[in-house]
């Protein structure tokens, strides 16, 4: 039996319009934690935080699943906030202001080992449903 997560994101700061509500297939377990860093393949290294509550929000939990965004689409590896989404710190040293995200897919080469180790590799493609008729 498959469960569904519901996820929606506040217009904020963060995230000017914000995100409406979805309902997420969620085909792994989850990992969840305080932070995220993502190795990228040009050496650098972004560090993501989950944000929830009232203007400006603070960090909580993020986690990160398998889903599929179509009944037969691919499975995504998804990374959500809190109801103020992502925010991508950016590059360890650098000046630059967080961008926020109300979630983010990442490619199987950027899941970070830890994580990896609770949600395990994609799942199956789905099997579509066949019709079955009966002869009289």
């Amino acid at each position: 039996m498959e469960t569904f997560l519901e996820y929606e994101v506040l217009s904020c700061a963060n995230l000017p319009g914000g995100l409406p509500r979805q309902r997420l297939p969620v085909l792994s377990p989850i990992w969840r934690g305080e932070t995220l860093l993502l190795a990228y393949p040009d050496a650098t290294a972004h560090t993501l935080q989950a944000w929830s509550g009232p203007e400006p929000g603070e960090p909580c939990d993020l986690q990160v699943f398998w889903t599929r965004h179509q009944p037969l689409g691919p499975p995504i590896c998804l990374v959500i906030g809190g109801d103020r989404g992502l925010r991508d710190l950016g590059p360890a040293g650098l000046d630059a202001q967080p961008q926020g995200y109300a979630f983010l897919a990442l490619a199987e080469s950027l899941i970070p080992p830890e994580v990896f180790a609770c949600i395990g590799p994609p799942p199956p493609p789905p099997q579509p449903h066949r019709e079955i008729r009966l002869l009289a």
